[in-house]
């Protein structure tokens, strides 16, 4: 009876084999890009300028992307590691104009991605939305004829530390399994009424990686 047993398990095992190899040969399901969440890391390069010169700054960031099947939102936080100068109206100084030594800069970027066609595993898109651009440090230079002078200078350093302003992307993300490299550049004016302000429009271009985790819908099977 022992001989029968072993000979019908191992008939059984023999039966689940060809089987088992199928499943181990057949290729995983790649997750689907319409109705995900991205989750991704980037740096970059912010291009700007300043009172006497033209910043090429490095940045590093994190980002959010929900998708469905043609557009996303996202969502994404950049920071700018520099050291220069901006300038602010003051007519107690020399010109008119209070040097101000500048640090370092955040960004909180919301925006509506577009991706009208798929080109293999390439998709490119477009995308639309506004910025929060936050200077981390902001000290005026040199001494003042009042406490009511400093007083003014430093609300309007204050006041223009931080911008709201649109922005405009330009991309293509490479797709690959659950994850996707991307390449975008962004441009936002930031002219008026901030301490970046040597230029009209400040640029940003960044390369990341994309990580696609669980649907963003529940799927019905």
């Amino acid at each position: 009876m022992r001989t029968i047993r072993t000979l019908t398990a191992g008939l059984a095992c023999a039966a689940l084999l060809p089987a088992l190899a199928a499943a181990q040969a057949a290729p995983q399901k790649l997750r689907s890009f319409t109705d995900s969440w991205y989750w991704g890391a980037k740096g970059g390069v912010s291009m700007f300028g300043a009172v006497a010169e033209n910043i090429n700054a490095p940045t590093v960031g994190g980002e959010w992307m929900i998708t469905r099947s043609r557009v996303a939102m996202y969502v994404s936080v950049e920071q700018a590691f520099f050291d220069t100068q901006g300038a602010v109206y003051d007519p107690s100084s020399a010109g008119s104009a209070r040097i101000v030594d500048i640090k370092d800069s955040r960004r909180y970027n919301v925006q509506l991605f577009a991706f009208p066609k798929q080109y293999g595993s390439f998709r490119p898109y477009a995308g639309l939305g506004f910025a929060l651009i936050s200077i981390r440090d902001a000290q005026p230079e040199g001494t003042f004829v009042s406490p009511a002078s400093q007083d003014t200078v430093l609300s309007t350093v204050n006041d223009a530390s931080s911008r709201t302003t649109p922005v405009f992307t330009l991309g293509s993300q490479y797709d690959f399994n659950r994850s996707a490299l991307f390449v975008q550049a962004s441009a936002m004016p930031t002219k008026n009424r901030f301490l970046i302000n040597g230029k009209p429009t400040t640029y940003m271009i960044e390369a990341g990686l994309r990580y696609n985790l669980p649907d963003a819908i529940e799927k019905l099977h």
